[in-house]
């Protein structure tokens, strides 16, 4: 026994290092590393599993099988993604969320207390680790507003994502209270939870914030229903008048007598699909509804600023909302395919998203993972997740009515509470595209699976250690070809700033392999390679620029680029001008397709034709001012080069209206 415990802690630190790594030198220093660490520790426990003949256990219930259809859906869903490669990895990032439920499903089934001990202790060290950063951090910022405490990400890349890590942490760290006797780490635990959530609040965290307020609301009621139900199973007298919840909980516990068992079944039945039927219409409806009336109809930053309760941020998550509805609308039945929302979202426009179409800031999430679904899987992928999603929530929230023991319950509540706040936070962010998250989000689930579940397991055959381990080591290759296209990346963003074309066309060609070729925002590899190539005077540019096109269709830096080379070097007007208006349309405000366009109408001897292309491209003095006050926000370690590059662009403009003029008075 005391070698299995040992085994157990061991595990649960390594989930625990899974969580921390990073890795120097990648272009995205997180997800990667942090990714194929989870899968290495996966591979090695199912070996170990593997040799020592044990059997994993799932959890024998109709709420896991429609969590492993929708995993199933989301993997068809690679078939007909618009790109296979970030589709692949996309689905294998998910894949490690049902590999971390049966793991400790079956640790939490076979070795309950160790395991919750060794998960504390794992979550007690991690929390450690990201305070230190955080704090090191906010010592360094000048000022607590929004620009500076962006700066302020911890060991989690975005201020957003450590905010959440630091709740879910915290907030695990509660247990202590249902799994030692003394009551010293319990109370210690209360002071770190109550510190933690301080400074969620000193970020400015808002979504993490409404998913705190989520979490107590669900505690407190969970606690008020089931100190009520105790006290009505101590009266003597059972017609004693109560709510309707209150009672609907007492008969959950009824199971002894028949009749109560059948009605009590319908009527749980009856609150599951009510109330899967209210969260989705409210997603797929309501939210669309609140969204359409919300977003900024202009790129101008004084509509964006001063829209939907003056918040930037909100009015910005209301249009990107927008145009995800109206991707799922091209795609209602299954979607765009996993992992292709960066892809397609910019064909929807970039008009409104001041960022994305003033600053060329480019977005890789919806700031909402269910309409993220809804893009990716369509109208039926987003019914299976909201069907598992809040089959687990109201089904645990009733046995937990129904749990006698009172550190059972207490560890239950606080997993579904940390659940319910996180799924509220999934509504205005994207955690789950963190492998972190995903861990300790596996593990919640986990929790809540051993709840609902009820002693109901299904013990799996010794055989599927093999199919374990060979997914993890699927895993592993998928993240060793994604390791190296994201070194290389690096090098050749750094090649780039140099303007060392050769190495930019060297290290691109390096990063690419069958497992990636989309860089971490969202920009084909391909097209790094055929502006190297452009630039060197390659004539295989072409091909470059239309590889990436086929990758990345709707990438207005591309297609401002193939439509260049397609006049210049294939000498194909019709196709130049189809590329660089569909840039155009894409993003009303990117400069260089309008600048290019209009020349190519001068060279073609329309200089009517460029006018009209010139006239549609809002540039002026006010605006140039504008974007330079914001270099010192969106690029505050290059203002003074953004700056003068805003300056080159408006006498680019200057001088395309004087020559435009010049031709027409010829």
């Amino acid at each position: 026994m005391k070698g299995g415990k040992t085994f157990i802690v061991g595990i649960a630190l390594g989930i625990a290092f899974c969580s921390l790594v990073w890795l120097p030198n990648l272009y995205d220093k997180f997800l990667i590393a942090r990714f194929i660490a989870t899968a290495i520790g996966l591979a090695i426990l199912f070996l170990f599993a593997l040799i020592g003949k044990k059997r994993w256990r799932v959890p024998n219930t109709p709420v896991f099988y429609v969590y492993l259809l929708f995993t199933l859906f989301c993997g068809c869903s690679i078939l007909w993604a618009t790109n296979t490669t970030e589709a692949v990895f996309a689905f294998s990032t998910q894949l490690l969320t049902p590999l971390i439920v049966i793991v400790f499903y079956s640790l939490l089934s076979t070795n309950k207390q160790p395991t919750q001990k060794a998960l504390w202790i794992s979550a007690a060290i991690i929390l450690a680790v990201y305070l230190f950063f955080t704090i090191v951090q906010l010592d360094l910022v000048e000022s607590f507003s929004f620009d500076q405490l962006y700066r302020v990400s911890g060991i989690s890349g975005h201020k957003n994502l450590l905010a959440i890590m630091l709740f879910i942490l915290s907030g695990f760290l509660l247990t202590s209270f249902s799994i030692f006797e003394s009551k010293l780490p319990g109370w210690l635990t209360v002071v770190v939870f109550v510190a933690n959530v301080a400074l969620v609040v000193l970020l400015k965290s808002r979504a993490v914030m409404l998913g705190m307020i989520a979490a107590v609301v669900c505690f407190a009621v969970l606690l008020l229903t089931r100190s009520r139900h105790w006290e009505e199973e101590r009266q003597s007298n059972p017609e004693k008048r109560c709510s309707g919840l209150l009672r609907f909980a007492r008969k959950c516990s009824a199971f002894d007598e028949v009749n109560d068992a059948k009605r009590v079944k319908r009527g749980l039945r009856f609150t599951v699909v009510a109330s899967i039927m209210i969260v989705y219409a409210f997603l797929t409806i309501g939210l669309r509804w609140f969204a359409d009336r919300s977003v900024p109809h202009t790129s101008e930053k004084s509509e964006i600023e001063h829209n939907v309760l003056s918040t930037s941020s909100l009015a910005e998550r209301c249009l990107l909302w927008d145009k995800t509805y109206r991707i799922a609308d091209k795609h209602p039945v299954a979607g765009c395919g996993i992992g292709n929302w960066q892809i397609d979202f910019p064909e929807t426009g970039l008009k409104g998203l001041y960022r994305a179409d003033v600053w060329n800031i480019n977005f890789t999430k919806p700031h909402n993972e269910y309409l993220g679904l809804l893009a990716e899987t369509g109208y039926l992928g987003l019914l299976l997740y909201v069907a598992f999603l809040v089959s687990l929530v109201v089904l645990s929230f009733f046995a937990l009515c129904k749990t006698q023991g009172r550190k059972d319950f207490l560890y239950g509540a606080i997993a579904l509470s940390l659940f319910v706040g996180s799924s509220v936070n999934a509504l205005f962010d994207f955690p789950n595209s963190r492998i972190e998250h995903i861990i300790w989000n596996g593990i919640l689930m986990a929790c809540l699976f051993q709840i609902i579940a009820n002693g109901k397991q299904k013990p799996l055959g010794k055989d599927w250690n093999i199919v374990f381990l060979s997914v993890a080591v699927i895993l592993i290759t998928i993240g060793g070809f994604r390791l190296n296209g994201d070194r290389n990346t690096f090098k050749m963003q750094q090649a780039l700033k140099a303007n060392d074309w050769k190495a930019v066309e060297r290290n691109g060609n390096q990063a690419l392999s069958v497992f990636y070729n989309i860089d971490p925002v969202g920009l084909p590899v391909h097209w790094y390679i055929g502006k190297a190539q452009k630039q060197t005077n390659n004539p295989l540019a072409i091909n470059s620029f239309l590889r990436a096109y086929h990758e990345a269709p709707y990438c207005k830096e591309n297609l401002n680029d193939l439509g260049l080379v397609e006049y210049h070097a294939a000498h194909n007007l019709e196709k130049a001008e189809f590329y660089l208006k569909e840039a155009i349309r894409v993003s009303p405000n990117y400069v260089y397709p309008y600048l290019n366009l209009a020349y190519i109408y001068l060279s073609e001897g329309e200089p009517q034709k460029a006018k009209e292309v010139a006239d549609a491209l809002y540039f002026d003095a006010h605006k140039r001012d504008v974007m330079k006050a914001d270099a010192v926000f969106f690029e505050p370690f290059n203002a003074e080069a953004v700056r003068q590059k805003i300056d080159a662009n408006y006498e680019a403009v200057i001088q395309l209206r004087k020559t435009i003029n010049d031709n027409l008075h010829k």
